[in-house]
C-alpha cells in the first residue's frame, strides 16, 4: 500500500512518533472499525478516516506555525466544528496545557457532534489514564535453547497489521526460517486489540499456528499502558520482555528499551534506558559466555547517522549516552547489535567500539523519499566530537513510487560462522537479497 504525500487517508494513518497522536490513532481505528453494515450509511474504513482526520491537522500545523493563532486558522480550513475542535484538544495535549485540554474535551462531550467522536475521546482517555503503571517483569532469567543450524528472521517496526507488512511475512516465509524476531512497536499503541489484530493474528495466518516468535518491547508498545504487549509475550510463551536464545556458540541477547521511553505524560526528551536490574543480567552473560559468541538485539538505537536518538538539556544526541554506559566496555565482546525505531536500514561501518551495529526499523512503516535521506546529520552531538557514523552504501534502501522500500534481515547460524541477509522489498510484493555479510569465528571470544 503506497501511501502518498497527498493523500489524506493514508497521511493521517501513518504511525506517529507523537504518543498522543498514537494513542489518538489507535481509539480512532478501534472505533472505526466497530462500524457495522448494520449502521446505516456507515462505512467502516470511512468512519476510520474520518476520525484519524485530527491526526492529519496537528502533523499540518507542526509542520507550519506552532501559535494559537494558526490553530485557530489553519484547522477551520481543513476540517468541521468536530474535527476542529479535536484537532485543538490533541494540540493542547501534545502543549502540556492540560486547561485547554479539558475544555475542549468537555465541548466535545456536550456537543451535537457523531457520537462516535465522543466515543474516540473517552477511548482516547482510557488509554491515557490506565497507561499508568507500564508492567515489566522483573528478576527474570529467560534462556531458550536454539537448535544448531539455526535461522532466524528479524523484522523492526513491522506490526503495523497493512497488506505491507503481510506481503513482506509472506517474503519471509519463502526463506524458511526456524524463528521470528521483531524488534519492536506495535502500532499504533501497542493496544490490546491491535496486538492481536496488526500482530498476532498475521502472523498466524501467513506462518502458521505456533510458529516460533519473539518480540521486543518498543515505545509503541507501550503507550497504552503494555497490557496487549505482555498478552503477547504470554501467548507467545515469551513471558518476558528481556531474554536470551542460544545454542553451544551463540547467544542473542534481547533487553527491553521501550518499558523507559513509554510514558505519554511524562515523556519529553525520549533518551531510554534499561532498568537497572536488567543490565546486569546481560553483562554477565557477556562477560561470562561460555564459549558463545554474543549478539544483542534491542528496539533502540545506540546511535544513528540520520537522526537524534533523543535529547538532553535541549541537545540532540547522534547515540544513546545511557545504553552506552551499560555496554560501552564491553562492546568489543559483541560481534552484531540489531535495532530499529528509526524506521530505515543502516549496515553501519565500525562505531563506538562495536564491530557491527545494523538497524533494521524499515520493515513496515511507510516513509516518503521527502521524510529522510541518507545524509549524515552533522548537527548531532557525537561521543567524539566530529566523529560520525558510516555506512555501507551498497546496503541502502531503495524506493518504490514515492515510498522508501521496506526489508528484512535472515541470520544464519552454522557452528561458529554467521551469515546475515537483508533482504529488500519490491512493489510486486517479493523480496531480492539487497546485502549479505559472512563471519567465521575460530578463536576464543575471550581472545579477539
Amino acid at each position: 500500500m503506497a501511501i502518498p504525500p497527498s493523500g489524506r487517508r493514508e497521511e493521517s494513518e501513518a504511525p506517529q512518533r507523537d504518543p498522543y497522536l498514537s494513542l489518538w490513532q489507535s481509539a480512532a481505528k478501534e472505533v472505526g472499525l466497530q462500524a457495522t453494515p448494520s449502521s446505516p450509511g456507515v462505512d467502516a474504513s470511512a468512519s476510520t478516516v474520518e476520525l484519524m482526520s485530527p491526526v492529519l491537522i496537528v502533523s499540518q500545523l507542526a509542520s507550519a506555525r506552532s501559535s494559537q493563532d494558526a490553530l485557530g486558522i489553519s484547522i477551520g480550513e481543513l476540517a468541521d466544528d468536530c474535527a476542529r475542535t479535536v484537532g485543538r484538544f490533541l494540540w493542547a495535549e501534545i502543549h502540556r496545557d492540560h486547561a485547554a485540554a479539558a475544555g475542549f474535551a468537555d465541548e466535545l462531550k456536550k456537543s451535537e457532534c457523531d457520537p462516535r467522536w465522543a466515543e474516540c475521546l473517552k477511548k482516547y482517555l482510557l488509554y491515557k489514564a490506565t497507561g499508568g503503571h507500564f508492567p515489566y517483569r522483573d528478576h527474570e532469567d529467560r534462556v531458550i535453547e536454539l537448535k544448531d543450524p539455526v535461522r532466524l528472521a528479524i523484522v523492526g517496526d513491522w506490526g503495523t497489521g497493512d497488506p505491507i507488512a503481510v506481503r513482506l511475512l509472506e517474503s519471509i516465509r519463502s526463506l524458511q526460517p526456524d524463528l521470528l524476531v521483531h524488534l519492536g512497536d506495535i502500532y499504533y499503541s501497542g493496544t490490546d486489540e491491535e496486538a492481536k489484530r496488526n500482530f498476532l493474528d498475521p502472523i498466524e495466518r501467513v506462518m502458521g499456528q505456533r510458529f516460533p516468535l519473539f518480540t521486543l518491547c518498543g515505545n509503541h508498545d507501550m503507550y497504552s499502558g503494555g497490557d496487549g504487549y505482555y498478552r503477547v509475550l504470554d501467548a507467545t510463551g515469551q513471558g518476558a520482555s528481556y531474554f536470551c536464545l542460544r545454542n553451544k556458540d551463540w547467544q542473542l541477547l534481547a533487553m527491553d528499551t521501550g518499558h523507559n521511553d513509554c510514558n505519554p505524560l511524562t515523556v519529553a526528551t525520549n533518551m531510554t534506558s534499561l532498568n537497572g536490574t536488567e543490565i546486569p543480567w546481560h553483562l554477565n552473560r557477556i562477560l561470562e559466555p561460555e564459549g558463545r559468541r554474543t549478539i544483542l538485539l534491542s528496539h533502540h538505537q545506540l546511535f544513528s547517522a540520520f537522526g537524534a536518538v533523543g535529547k538532553i538539556d535541549g541537545t540532540d544526541f547522534a547515540y544513546n549516552p545511557n545504553l552506552y554506559s551499560a555496554f560501552g566496555e564491553v562492546l568489543d565482546k559483541v560481534e552484531w547489535w540489531f535495532w530499529g525505531h528509526e524506521h530505515t536500514l543502516a549496515v553501519y561501518e565500525p562505531y563506538m567500539g562495536l564491530q557491527r551495529g545494523r538497524c533494521v526499523g524499515c520493515s513496515a512503516v511507510p516513509v516518503f523519499k521527502n521524510q529522510q535521506s541518507y545524509q549524515t546529520n552533522r548537527n548531532l552531538k557525537t561521543l567524539n566530537p566530529g566523529e560520525f557514523a558510516e555506512w555501507k552504501p551498497q546496503a541502502e534502501l531503495g524506493t518504490i513510487g514515492d515510498d522508501y522500500a521496506h526489508a528484512s534481515a535472515l541470520l544464519t547460524l552454522t557452528g561458529k560462522k554467521a551469515v546475515v541477509e537483508y533482504y529488500q522489498s519490491s512493489a510486486e510484493g517479493g523480496a531480492a537479497l539487497l546485502w549479505r555479510e559472512s563471519h567465521e569465528f575460530t578463536t576464543d571470544p575471550g581472545n579477539r
